[in-house]
């Protein structure tokens, strides 16, 4: 007799558009838990919070149907984190907050706690036990891969494992890599050899817990997993198959086999995912000496990173990652000191912990504004009632953000929210407070290194739709299990490519392309407590030692001064001294919910134009210069009034950029806009004073319907 456990993770980003919720739904959810319970699978079952929320608004049958299962012992109901956390990533009290959080849905919509945990990507760290244990989870599920890591012999996988960390016990069933990629990615029968002869060998006991999406979701899926035009899919020949397979087959629940044994064998794991995960986290460099090593010992455990490089590699999820952490602190403490009901801010911290906005696979990952933009706006929904409870309508606060060592600024008033770099007088983040339109319009996204890029580009950009690894020879083979037959974007150049190693600023200044080294900076709120006035004095980069200090520096050196009020508009003050020669850039970039479709617009002197082209102008000093920016889709208007002083050119000129990017999904690589860049550029070529003045300013839009 074989156990086995199977099992399926079904999670939508927070964020996602409902169309893909009702798509994936009615290809993969709906179809898949409606199959197996048609023929009394007994099965594991996960689902995120989030999609839990929208089954009960537009499929309460469904959750009918699990509830039923469940009190038949047919279904067992993992628990985890609510919005899909990594576990790993997130303070302590978070995470029980967020396991505790499913766990009461999941009782609540199907009258039964569950005991098991699913691990969000198998990002495993040992300290995670005892949040677990304090939840209420007594097992977990992870992949075999990060056995082998720990020096589990391959003959052994097939067992149940007992782990510890302080003292607290979990059990942990080992997910069998080889059959996530056969079920459904092989013919039955092949599929079923692999469940009853592991590895080779006669199994006790195999395991296949993957997503639900993979069910039908995924490219190619659908017809093969469930049929078409009477034709049988596969899993109904599977199930078939397995209910008469030779030794016998037995789908069985993972509490029932614990129940029923005492057996249980220790191990210690490192901290790990699956195979695949600690791939993607390795720099392109690193990736591609790993991915010849592993050619030459295909079965060597040979381990990636660890899902926390991501927040090395992607300067933007380590920003939102240290933001998140930083309030989640203040949250918690207030509710220890001051005894107030923080639920709603707490709510919104835990819904910006979706992990699907702070890493990228071959899933859009980071790469996806909307995941970015409801990870942005719940967390600063949940800073606006953080504050609103404690009463603060101001503030500023220094705190290391980007974990470079020196400590940024974070400034808040009724309108904004900014994270000021002092070192480089520019904006991390640029947050719109007012009520109705809070957006993250800082929130611009670049193109990373990426390994899939370097790939691209050594492929010459091939646009013939053949797969950069292997093609699928017709549609009656299986299906691949992802990424096998890769899609171009049209007109693909090497433009499209240009790689961008750091976190593009909200607002900067660039002296001859180059970034300016800013020191002496003070900060202050004003007198009218509306208002925070930044001073501060810039260098030429080419100054600045090694050691970071300008201790030594000769004021003489001084190339510019930037003042920065922030009210109810931002007001930037820029101002050179006499015998400055160069390209002075000042730069302002913004991200916004209606992208580059038809509800965005810019308005210059040039006249209204979309968001997708370049475009340059001329200005004349003296005059201003009136930008509108309108997003219907965002309800709001950025108005930005620029006026140049001084006798240091007759013209200067204005410069448009749309912001995009280049990444690997479910269905290809695809060109995803990204945002836009403005820029002043002036050619200081006189012995005069400069002087420019920038105003911007938020205005809604009037919508009729609204």
């Amino acid at each position: 007799m074989v156990n086995f456990i199977l099992g399926f993770h079904c999670h939508q980003p927070e964020g996602n558009f409902d169309s893909v919720f009702k798509e994936i739904h009615k290809k993969s959810y709906s179809p898949l838990i409606r199959t197996l319970l048609k023929y009394n699978v007994k099965f594991c079952f996960h689902a995120s919070g989030v999609l839990l929320e929208w089954w009960e608004k537009n499929d309460p049958e469904l959750l009918s149907i699990i509830a039923k299962a469940v009190e038949l012992n047919q279904i067992e109901l993992m628990g985890g984190g609510y919005y899909e956390p990594i576990l790993a990533m997130i303070p302590q009290k978070d995470r029980i907050a967020q396991l505790e959080m499913l766990n009461e849905s999941l009782s609540r919509l199907f009258g039964k706690y569950p005991k098991g945990a699913w691990i969000t990507e198998r990002i495993w760290q040992p300290d995670i036990i005892k949040d677990l244990r304090q939840a209420g989870l007594s097992y977990a599920f992870l992949d075999d891969f990060q056995f082998f890591q720990a020096g589990v012999p391959l003959d052994d996988i097939d067992n149940i494992f007992r782990t510890e960390y302080g003292g607290a016990y979990l059990d942990i069933f080992p997910i069998h890599e080889r059959l996530r990629y056969k079920l459904p990615f092989a013919n039955p029968d092949e599929s079923l050899k692999e469940v009853l002869y592991l590895n080779g060998r006669d199994s006790n006991l195999s395991v296949m817990f993957d997503d639900g999406e993979k069910m039908g979701g995924w490219p190619d899926t659908h017809e093969w997993v469930y049929g078409k035009d009477g034709k049988e899919g596969w899993l109904d020949s599977f199930i078939k198959l397995a209910n008469n397979s030779e030794p016998p087959l037995k789908f069985e629940l993972p509490s029932n086999i614990l129940n029923n044994t005492s057996k249980r064998v220790p191990v210690y794991l490192p901290i790990s995912s699956y195979r695949e995960m600690g791939e993607w986290t390795l720099p392109v460099e690193k990736r591609h000496n790993y991915e010849i090593i592993k050619s030459e010992n295909p079965s060597a455990p040979l381990g990636g990173g660890i899902w926390h490089n991501f927040l090395t590699r992607y300067p933007e999820a380590n920003l939102l990652h240290k933001r998140m952490a930083n309030l989640s602190y203040k949250i918690n403490y207030a509710i220890k000191t001051r005894h107030k009901n923080f639920k709603e801010a707490l709510n919104e911290l835990l819904k910006s912990q979706a992990n699907d906005a702070y890493w990228h696979g071959v899933f859009g990952g980071i790469y996806l504004p909307h995941l970015r933009r409801a990870v942005h706006k719940a967390l600063i929904s949940s800073y606006l009632l953080y504050r609103n409870k404690v009463k603060e309508g101001m503030e500023i606060e220094k705190y290391d953000f980007d974990m470079d060592g020196e400590k940024e600024i974070q400034l808040s008033n009724n309108y904004w929210l900014i994270i000021y770099k002092p070192s480089a007088g520019s904006f991390l983040a640029l947050d719109y407070l007012e009520k109705g339109l809070i957006q993250s319009l800082g929130d611009v996204f670049c193109l990373h290194n990426e390994y899939d890029i370097m790939k691209l580009k050594e492929n010459n950009f091939k646009k013939d739709g053949n797969d950069l690894y292997n093609s699928k020879e017709n549609n009656e083979n299986p299906p691949q299990t992802i990424h096998k037959d890769v899609k171009y974007p049209a007109e693909l150049s090497e433009k499209d490519l240009i790689i961008c190693p750091n976190l593009l600023p909200a607002f900067e200044i660039k002296f001859n392309d180059r970034q300016i080294y800013f020191k002496g900076e003070s900060v202050k709120k004003n007198k009218d407590k509306k208002s925070i006035t930044i001073k501060t004095s810039g260098f030429p980069d080419n100054n600045h030692p090694d050691d970071g200090s300008y201790e030594n520096g000769n004021e003489n050196e001084i190339l510019a001064s930037l003042k920065i009020e922030i009210a109810k508009s931002i007001g930037f003050f820029i101002d050179s001294k006499p015998g400055v020669n160069g390209n002075l850039d000042i730069i302002i970039r913004f991200a916004l919910p209606g992208g580059n479709g038809p509800a965005a617009n810019i308005k210059t002197g040039g006249g209204i134009k979309g968001l997708s082209d370049y475009f340059e102008e001329e200005l004349s000093v003296g005059v201003d210069s009136p930008v509108y920016i309108s997003d219907s889709f965002w309800g709001g208007k950025i108005i930005i009034k620029q006026q140049a002083g001084g006798k240091f050119s007759k013209k200067y000129n204005f410069v448009f950029s749309p912001i995009t990017t280049i990444s690997l999904s479910e269905s290809g690589f695809e060109r995803i806009f990204q945002g836009i860049e403005i820029k002043y550029r002036f050619n200081l070529v006189t012995e005069e004073i400069f002087r420019s003045i920038i105003i911007m300013d938020i205005e809604k839009i009037e919508l009729p319907n609204r």
